[in-house]
């Protein structure tokens, strides 16, 4: 049992030292050194006996020694110890004892182990109110990589919401989520730790291949992860799209970057704190979501989201120039909810699908089962408009409709109608139907029948 911890421990001290705290391509990221917080839980259940000590005894011997190793073997890492529920006994039921025993600092191994063989476990497992407190030992730093390791033998019992405070973290950039070495905590309470962050569990001997394994790739590599946004071919082609990662648990937003591709056409390696779980979102249109990714921690990771792609031009032709872009409302097939208002005279990119499109011309232009297709543009030209200039002496009211069939098709209305009225129409065929203010009854409703063409005026006089 006790190599096994040490296993453990080994594993978590080698994670903290190669993961930075935001997102960064690989080439670029280079942190001042770590910051590694020790939070020990020194209530009085540690006194229980483990592997021929005491849970206490064990955790303190290993957390100063692997202190003083760090301390030959790595000069950008300083570490510090918060001990919480030694310093009043158990019947006190004080839940605010908490101690940062050692600061931080780089060769803090002896000052450890002399403050930690002076501590007797005796009181209450305060964890929520001591991550709290932790979160302030860190000094604000934005440069540096920061970290807590809480090693516990049970649960929060004095009421705390540990979840609450892990969000603490977050908000104080202590990127990497809390890891938690577990003493003998009963499997089915073990659940209460992943709203906090990584769980190891050093009792169950039948994990001990796969932490060997794990440690040895830890420390030979640091962990590397690229996005590949997959074409309909299954190609990591597709890029320039703005891409976030959220904690899975809480939904919090962790990094946010655009996609790109190096120099070779491959995806840009980033490096990202394999500890958290993911809700990876992809913004493209629509947007397309990967959930609960974990990264393997020492490897190169590759998330592949499949993300086949169109693009969709649109184009007024003509010689009639707007001062503002003509705009389409983009549509899935059968559906209402609107992904896109696209300005004509520009490309933009869709998912492969079929969409329904609303130019908002006058009269509208409705286009249905418009397809999108891997790598194709798909071109979409309508024709300039023409111009309705109206002039009248009485004001009124009046409606256009376009003309065909026999049916009345309302294209624009006008409440109160002006002495001079400008209006753009698409090319076509148009009734407009008028009752003057100078004329009460409605047998004095009129009806003009006109044409649009594209770029030309027509002028009705009423």
């Amino acid at each position: 049992m006790r190599l096994f911890f040490k296993i453990s421990l080994l594993y978590i001290l080698c994670a903290l030292l190669y993961f930075p705290a935001s997102a960064q391509f690989a080439n670029e990221y280079s942190p001042k050194f770590t910051r590694i917080l020790f939070l020990v839980d020194g209530s009085g259940s540690m006194k229980e006996p483990m592997d021929g000590s005491t849970r206490f005894d064990l955790a303190k011997n290993l957390i100063a020694e692997y202190l003083d190793s760090l301390s030959r073997t790595s000069a950008k890492t300083e570490t510090a110890v918060r001990v919480f529920g030694h310093q009043f006994h158990r019947s006190a039921a004080n839940c605010q004892d908490s101690k940062l025993e050692v600061p931080f600092g780089k060769h803090t191994a002896a000052s450890v182990k002399m403050r930690l063989d002076a501590i007797t476990p005796q009181g209450w497992t305060a964890i929520a109110y001591s991550m709290e407190q932790a979160a302030k030992d860190f000094p604000e730093q934005a440069d540096v990589t920061n970290a807590m390791v809480l090693i516990t033998d049970g649960l929060e019992t004095c009421g705390g919401n540990p979840c609450a405070i892990a969000e603490l973290f977050q908000r104080k950039k202590i990127a990497l989520k809390p890891f938690i070495i577990g003493l003998g905590i009963p499997a089915d309470k073990q659940k209460a730790f992943d709203c906090v962050g990584k769980y190891y569990d050093v009792t169950t001997t039948s994990t001990f291949d796969a932490v060997m394994k794990t440690v040895v790739t830890q420390a030979m590599n640091p962990t590397t992860t690229q996005i590949n946004l997959l074409n309909a071919f299954g190609k990591p082609t597709e890029t320039d799209v703005e891409v976030s990662l959220h904690d899975s648990y809480s939904g919090a937003l962790l990094y946010n970057f655009i996609h790109a591709l190096n120099g070779a056409g491959l995806p840009d390696t980033l490096m990202l704190n394999p500890m958290a779980k993911y809700d990876v979102i992809v913004h493209s249109v629509p947007q397309v979501s990967k959930n609960g990714v974990e990264l393997i921690a020492g490897t190169h990771n590759i998330i592949p989201v499949e993300v086949p792609q169109g693009s969709l031009k649109l184009a007024e032709a003509g010689l009639y120039k707007r001062a503002t872009p003509l705009q389409c409302i983009i549509r899935e097939k059968g559906k209402r909810e609107i992904l896109m208002v696209q300005d004509f005279g520009i490309a933009h990119k869709y998912l492969t699908g079929v969409y329904d499109l609303e130019i908002l011309t006058l009269p509208m232009i409705k286009m249905q089962d418009v397809p999108m297709k891997q790598g194709v543009v798909k071109d979409i030209t309508v024709e300039s408009p023409g111009t309705l200039s109206i002039t009248n002496s009485f004001g009124g009211i009046a409606s256009i409709y376009v003309a065909g069939d026999g049916k009345m098709e309302r294209v624009y209305e006008f409440k109160k109608l002006t002495s001079k009225e400008i209006l753009l129409l698409q090319p076509g065929k148009y009734v407009m139907v008028t009752r003057l203010n100078d004329k009460k009854s409605s047998v004095f409703t009129r009806t003009d029948n006109f044409e649009i063409s594209s770029g030309t005026i027509t002028a009705l006089r009423l």
